[in-house]
């Protein structure tokens, strides 16, 4: 019995000549090896979430294992919150299980939104654990069951294999210890407690100067901010997740101040003055509807795949007519509600930092007020509107349309129109734009309207019994889900037809008239890699828009453009007359038709760096700078004399 202990653990022969303190060293020495693999584990399968080609996995070992050592910084991370939770419950492999579980289902997420959206998971995307509704449709329910079902499997077998050799790893338990013992253990676990959250603690502050965990992730690395899916493979998981940690939007431009602004409005002024000297119309009395149409592109317009007809004639046709082209969208399968703040803002997400992945959440309701199209067409006379056929939560839109100052704001809780023609049971764009068309019939005075569809969200399998056929698609599957998709986009085609022309049919009976921007916001995210890489440069990033009026339009066709310029040429068609804020848009966009985070694409399609500008792109581009700085972390110098009654705030109240 001398080489066993109680409970039948049978020693090593070496072992059982040594002193009790050596064997508990002995046992706590494995258990911290334990941790580490532990540890390690967990931080392999987060990072295989961002690898999903076998290129990918060679690009992953040159970053982040001989050109730099994220990976080795990532498990340092999840070894410290091991650690700290290990002391606080005192159960390592009650730990490990957790962790274990924790990060598959993190891994799983993560992996979700990289094929839908082409972009990890964000802190900002916190938000959206409120509208548990809207996530489950964007996943099937066998994906979810597979995915609880692999997690408790972990937590099953990793507390089974604690079981087995839990006798080499002590569980820093407090049961059947004297007193004194009972409080020397308490005491190590509240050590090793307090160093690892003082440990932890800077990581919160990431972007500080000096930064300790962010120090250790730049040996050797690369920030990849112009693409965070990139970003978070060279980085790491958590690298790139505190990369993306809330930070000031912008840094203040070199040279801001009064004296600056009022020389920026003076000019901008002076611009507007010109422009408006030779136009002779107005918006005055002039409905403006933005129609921002959820996941509206051409897929006409892509390789590797054909269909059976178009399926958007009636746009197509209408773009042909007016002022149209195609925008760049920021985002593949994303991205929604930032193109939707630049229509409104004319504010660009590329002069923002990157970390500002999304204005709506992480910006705009820290104000009372922020300035938009909103505020300057109240003061126009315009009463305003927002109408999106879904929940208030999504992307926090309740308190955004608050302070952005809506006197109204519609959504399917109180819609007069809710019918669907999908069977994912979103309302129909023919349902919204009905919503839309009665509320600008039965008011006397003008509307500004901002209506954000829904009907074309993903998912979109099963959605019609009618697809259309697709030719050319590898997999079957693709082929059901381009299909599902261009049949949705035939239904929006033709309620967008009738909207129009009920729009002219008001202004030839009543005078009244209309003027409609009409927009997609990306991409829907329904292509698999063998389509993406068919299309490559900015393809997977362009959908169609048009500025008409319910008056009469005239053929002008555009260069690319982005969302931030889209007010000014609402403002062009109707030959009204701009405020010096949308004179400054359109002389950027003269020179930078189009932009998004890390690329400026010129009216000719030529893609550059902000350096590769030419001089007076530079200068019109630092101008719009300062202005967006002034506008929103700046004082506002200039903002009563370049864009008067912006800034609204008010109720908004669904």
């Amino acid at each position: 019995m001398g080489g066993t202990r109680k409970g039948g653990a049978r020693l090593p022969s070496w072992l059982r000549r040594a002193p009790r303190s050596a064997w508990w060293e002995w046992r706590a020495g494995r258990a911290v090896v334990v941790s580490v693999i532990g540890a390690l584990l967990c931080t392999a399968v987060l990072e295989a979430s961002m690898l999903y080609e076998d290129p990918l996995w060679k690009q992953w070992v040159r970053t982040q294992l001989i050109d730099g050592y994220a990976f080795w910084v990532d498990a340092l991370l999840v070894w410290t919150l091991v650690v700290a939770v290990w002391a606080l419950v005192g159960r390592l492999w009650v730990v490990l299980a957790g962790f274990g579980a924790l990060s598959l289902v993190l891994s799983a997420v993560n992996r979700t939104k990289v094929e839908l959206r082409q972009e990890p998971v964000y802190p900002s995307d916190l938000d959206f654990v409120g509208e548990a509704g809207f996530l489950s449709t964007q996943v099937t329910t066998s994906t979810v069951v597979d995915v609880l079902v692999a997690a408790g499997a972990v937590v099953v077998v990793v507390l089974a294999l604690g079981r087995v050799v839990r006798r080499w790893a002590p569980a820093l338990g407090t049961e059947g210890l004297p007193g004194q013992g009972r409080r020397i253990v308490l005491a190590f676990r509240g050590a090793v407690l307090v160093t690892c959250v003082a440990l932890l603690l800077p990581a919160l502050s990431f972007h500080d100067d000096r930064n300790p965990w962010r120090g250790l992730y730049e040996v050797g690395g690369v920030w990849r901010p112009w693409n965070q899916a990139t970003n978070y493979r060279a980085n790491g998981v958590l690298g790139g997740y505190l990369y993306n940690l809330p930070i000031a939007a912008m840094p203040e431009p070199e040279g801001y101040g009064e004296e600056a602004m009022a020389e920026i409005a003076e000019r901008y002024g002076a611009v507007a003055d010109s422009v408006n000297a030779q136009r002779t119309g107005s918006l005055d009395d002039v409905n403006v509807v933005l129609v921002l149409s959820e996941s509206f592109s051409d897929p006409t317009a892509l390789d590797g795949f054909e269909l059976e007809r178009d399926p958007i004639p009636l746009t197509r046709e209408t773009m042909a007519g007016t002022t149209a082209g195609e925008m760049l969208a920021q985002l593949y399968g994303g991205g929604t509600a930032n193109m939707e703040f630049e229509a409104m803002t004319g504010q660009s997400l590329a002069l923002f930092r990157p970390q500002l992945t999304s204005p709506y959440q992480m910006l705009v309701p820290s104000y009372e007020d922020y300035p938009s199209a909103v505020g300057w067409f109240e003061s126009q006379g315009h009463e305003s509107l927002a109408v999106h056929p879904f929940s208030t939560g999504m992307y926090r839109r309740g308190e955004v349309y608050r302070v952005l100052g809506f006197d109204g704001f519609l959504y399917q809780g109180n819609m007069a129109n809710r019918e669907s023609v999908a069977a994912n049971g979103f309302i129909s764009d023919r349902s919204a734009f009905t919503e839309v068309l009665q509320r600008i019939q039965g008011e006397d005075g003008p509307l500004f309207v901002n209506l954000v569809t829904m009907q074309n969200h993903i998912p979109v399998q099963g959605n019609y019994p009618d697809p259309l056929a697709v030719e050319g698609a590898d997999a079957p599957d693709l082929a059901s889900r381009i299909g599902q998709y261009a049949r949705g986009l035939e239904e929006t085609d033709e309620a967008l037809a009738a909207f129009l022309a009920s729009l002219e049919e008001t202004t030839r009976t009543t005078g009244e008239e209309t003027v409609v921007l009409f927009y997609g916001d990306h991409l829907p995210g329904i292509y698999d890699d063998t389509v993406t890489r068919a299309n490559p440069g900015t393809a997977m990033y362009e959908t169609p828009w048009f500025a008409w009026s319910s008056a009469g339009n005239t053929a002008d066709p555009q260069p690319l453009t982005s969302a931030a310029h889209f007010m000014p040429l609402a403002y062009q068609v109707a030959d009204a007359p701009v405020p010096p804020y949308y004179a400054l848009l359109d002389a950027v966009r003269a020179e930078i038709g189009a932009m998004e985070q890390g690329r400026f694409v010129t009216p000719e399609g030529e893609v550059l760096r902000r350096d590769e500008l030419d001089a007076e792109a530079r200068q019109v581009l630092d101008d719009l700078t300062m202005v967006q700085y002034d506008f929103t972390l700046g004082e506002r110098y200039a903002l009563d004399d370049m864009w008067p009654g912006a800034a609204a705030g008010a109720p908004a109240t669904p």
